[in-house]
């Protein structure tokens, strides 16, 4: 049934939205919309290239309120929950086009072409994916293969008007064990159907509020910075203005945290390169929080009907493991800790893996937590306990029936992106490994004061220099990927 309210309110947030374009992002939106018009099969794609900050997002809420506020259907994706989540009716890729999370040249989708998916898709008018740069080139391809049955037409997406959006200066596909090289293959920029993409850029940052601190990010993104002591050439100086005391916790959330101030806190987090950095910053955080500590212990088991594997990995060793993405076997929580889902439970209702939340009540058998991000930010939800399938370096699935949630004063660099904050931290005690994470890092504020850096002298990085106060840490960035 048509909703002709629904329609209306659209179409005039579409017209608001529309003449607050700037020229860049009005040229971005007629390009867009002239192939929406076109009858004409063949390519209709585009990539939108954007720093953070540039306004991407803004042109694509323009377009789906433009497309809706017709009448006509458009379908949002991204590459994370957290993206997802900023769009109307936005959700993940893998949950749209039910693709399988580890995905390689034999994944297909699991849609089929009399169900309601395949409606939906045929119907849209527009088809949008942001932080397309996250993908796999085997992700597009997989698209690429279903567009095309669903359409009946043998042209590049079955001539579905397709929009990418993303930053190839931020992090690139997780390739496990992978070098420079198979990360950069791996991209969707090295998919054969990349030469089938207009580019459309998009070079003035709107967010900023520091011109000098957005020409720095440039800068660092771009793998420009260099240092001049001779050092190694990716050793670049952390500026002097950024750099914190010994006590990063207490530079980014003060010296008291209780239940009641610590939601004032909630758009600021200290970011580190890997989890278990993260686990020891959020556990420290924990302590300095008011208020009793609750432990949640896991139930462990194998995904296996073999009995010769369970004896093989008793209870014990399962509970020692800290696969990534999953929750610890022992979790400890405490009234107004702030935490994060690690699981998609409800996109509709913008519960996805990344948002944010406060606890309000601790429960034998269920949290009761505030949203703090993204479309349901306000609503108060329950989370229960899941089972929690996850893979690790071993020859099995560990199944951990655990709350899909984690402590999320801190997190890691990676999971950040997307997100825009008040404050961050940067503790680095070893150095970035990634290409893109430290301007990843850096990006998720507006300015230069609202990020402070602490970087642990080692060999590799920190005061490289006798009689120097200069700090020196590692930026990663592979240049093949960027737009020449």
């Amino acid at each position: 049934m048509i909703n002709f309210a629904e329609i209306e309110v659209e179409r005039e947030l579409g017209e608001q939205l529309n003449a607050t374009l700037n020229s860049e992002q009005r040229a971005a939106f007629a390009e867009i919309e002239t192939a929406m018009k076109s009858e004409v099969d063949g390519s209709k794609c585009f990539f939108l290239d954007g720093p953070g900050g540039s306004g991407k997002t803004y042109v694509y809420k323009t377009l789906l309120s433009h497309v809706r506020g017709q009448g006509e259907n458009a379908l949002p994706v991204a590459s994370t929950g957290i993206a997802a989540n900023l769009l109307k009716g936005g959700r993940t890729y893998h949950s749209q086009y039910k693709l399988r999370l580890k995905i390689d040249e034999t994944t297909v989708s699991g849609i089929t072409m009399m169900s309601k998916d395949a409606d939906i898709i045929k119907k849209a008018k527009l088809l949008i994916w942001d932080e397309s740069t996250m993908a796999p080139a085997h992700a597009l391809n997989c698209v690429d293969r279903l567009l095309r049955e669903i359409m009946e037409k043998n042209v590049p997406f079955g001539g579905k008007v397709l929009l990418l959006g993303g930053d190839f200066r931020q992090t690139l596909p997780i390739i496990s064990h992978g070098d420079a090289v198979a990360v950069v293959q791996a991209s969707i920029k090295f998919s054969p159907l990349w030469n089938k993409f207009k580019v459309l850029k998009l070079n003035n940052n709107v967010r900023s509020l520091d011109i000098e601190y957005s020409n720095w990010l440039m800068k660092l993104g771009n793998g420009e910075l260099k240092n001049q002591d001779g050092l190694n050439e990716n050793l670049i100086e952390i500026p002097e203005s950024m750099l914190t005391s010994e006590n990063i916790i207490k530079d980014i959330f003060g010296e008291t945290l209780t239940p009641d101030n610590v939601e004032q806190f909630s758009q600021r987090a200290i970011l580190c390169p890997t989890n278990d950095e993260v686990d020891n910053i959020n556990e420290k955080i924990l302590e300095i929080l008011e208020g009793e500590a609750k432990t949640y212990i896991s139930s462990d088991s194998l995904v296996t009907d073999e009995d010769s594997d369970r004896n093989d990995y008793p209870v014990e060793f399962l509970n020692s493991l800290k696969p990534s993405g999953s929750a610890p076997h022992e979790l400890n929580l405490k009234k107004g800790a702030l935490i994060m889902l690690l699981r998609n439970l409800n996109t509709k209702r913008g519960l996805c893996n990344g948002t944010r939340l406060k606890i309000i009540d601790l429960k034998p058998n269920l949290i009761i937590a505030k949203v703090l991000t993204g479309s349901a930010e306000g609503n108060v939800v329950f989370i229960p306990r899941i089972d929690l399938i996850t893979d690790s370096d071993l020859p099995f699935q560990l199944k951990r029936r655990q709350f899909p949630v984690k402590l999320a004063f801190a997190m890691t660099i990676n999971k950040s992106q997307g997100q825009t904050m008040d404050k961050v931290g940067i503790y680095l005690p070893t150095p970035v490994f990634g290409h893109g994470q430290f301007y990843v890092a850096f990006s998720r504020v507006r300015r230069s004061c609202d990020v402070k850096v602490h970087v642990v002298t080692t060999l590799e990085h920190g005061k490289l220099l006798p009689d120097s106060n200069k700090i020196f840490t590692r930026n990663v960035v592979y240049k093949d990927i960027l737009f020449r």
